[in-house]
């Protein structure tokens, strides 16, 4: 009985309650806005920027809520750049990093080294109802140097490209920040992007030879040679080389051809060629007087800046012979100072006596690797 009495006393509480209470809307906005005039931003600084703003709050005293919106020079914030909630979401300050005001900046159109202008103004809101002051603050930024988007991908374009700019060709990432791509190049111009579809950012080198980010392009001259690019985003700079137009297969204990690899284009080298392996009875494959068991060692030697240079393995041990189920990395292409003896492969058994085409292709998966493939036996 006593705990009926107790629940209809909680009720009546509530019903009571209910009566009473009237929800109040009454605020105003913020009457003055705060922020520095101009910042040399330092995306890497700790220091936040601060901007605030005063006047107005809630008429019963209550909290407002509050949140920035950003927009470029001449921007309505009806499509505002950024909103960002205000400190605690209803303290009257934002304190904001450089790196967010840089994002800010370049999605202004803003580029690095460039000063421009934002604008930012305050919602207010309580209740659910929500008013924007009539006041509107302007900060001129003047972004750094350097390249604070740093891609993940990166891919060539331009009209001096092989496909003559009809979509990008992917550099591979030889490791963070730096990418490089083995093409053709003919008179024209070239850029990178991040990515070939969606959201991209562009870069490009200036005439101070310089990577910048931005849609500028870079001139560069037709080639006959294929033209390794490096574009390295830690030094902003790029490396241009002449690679030839071809790389040898050879043997290392006789420095014979087993085949010559010329350019196909997107960034592969195919050649075909006779695989026997070197043998001392067998006098069609010249082995050296010194030989006395069968050699199946093999590298490669590419002209790079016409100086020739090695395309072996990484590492500088005597190679096992491969009896399949390797990783592709095990046919991995580094570059080395040419030693006749350092960074050789063995063949796999079976390929001798063989003919097969031999492929470099200078981005697959993210190695620059070589195949052997259509094996046939030579009768």
């Amino acid at each position: 009985m006593k705990k009926i009495i107790w629940i209809c006393s909680v009720l009546l509480a509530m019903v009571s309650c209910q009566e009473d209470y009237e929800l109040n809307t009454d605020f105003a906005v913020p009457t003055e806005l705060s922020s520095p005039a101009s910042i040399r931003l330092n995306v890497s600084s700790a220091t936040p920027v601060v901007l605030s703003w005063s006047g107005g709050g809630a008429a019963d005293g209550g909290i407002v809520l509050y949140e920035v919106l950003f927009d470029k020079a001449d921007g309505d914030f009806s499509k505002p750049l950024a909103t960002v909630k205000s400190d605690l979401g209803a303290a009257t300050s934002l304190s904001i990093t450089h790196a967010a005001i840089n994002a800010i900046a370049r999605n202004a159109g803003i580029y690095p080294l460039e000063t421009g202008d934002i604008k930012w103004t305050v919602n207010a809101s309580k209740g659910g109802v929500v008013k924007r002051t009539d006041k509107v603050a302007t900060i001129t930024v003047t972004r750094g140097e350097g390249i604070d988007n740093i891609p993940t991908e990166l891919y060539l374009y331009g009209s001096a490209t092989e496909n003559n700019g009809q979509g990008g060709i992917p550099f591979r990432c030889v490791e963070e920040g730096v990418f490089q791509v083995y093409t053709k190049l003919s008179a024209g111009n070239i850029t990178f992007k991040s990515a070939t579809t969606g959201e991209a950012f562009s870069y490009y080198m200036d005439d101070s030879s310089k990577l910048r980010e931005g849609d500028g392009e870079t001139a560069v001259t037709a080639s006959e040679e294929v033209t390794r690019l490096t574009v390295n985003f830690n030094t902003m700079a790029m490396t241009t080389e002449k690679i030839g137009s071809s790389v040898r297969c050879i043997w290392g204990a006789t420095f014979g051809d087993i085949a010559v690899l010329e350019y196909a284009g997107n960034g592969k080298f195919v050649g075909e060629g006779d695989i026997i392996f070197v043998d001392p009875g067998r006098p069609n494959t010249n082995p050296p007087s010194w030989l006395g068991w069968i050699e199946e060692r093999y590298y490669f030697i590419a002209m790079v800046n016409g100086a020739e240079t090695c395309w072996g393995r990484g590492d500088s041990v005597s190679a096992e012979r491969p009896v399949g189920g390797e990783p592709a990395s095990f046919y991995a292409l580094y570059e080395f100072q040419w030693s006749q003896w350092d960074h050789l492969w063995k063949m796999k058994g079976s390929l001798d006596y063989t003919h097969a085409t031999i492929t470099i292709d200078t981005n697959a998966d993210g190695l620059m690797m070589h195949t052997f493939t259509n094996v046939t036996p030579i009768n």
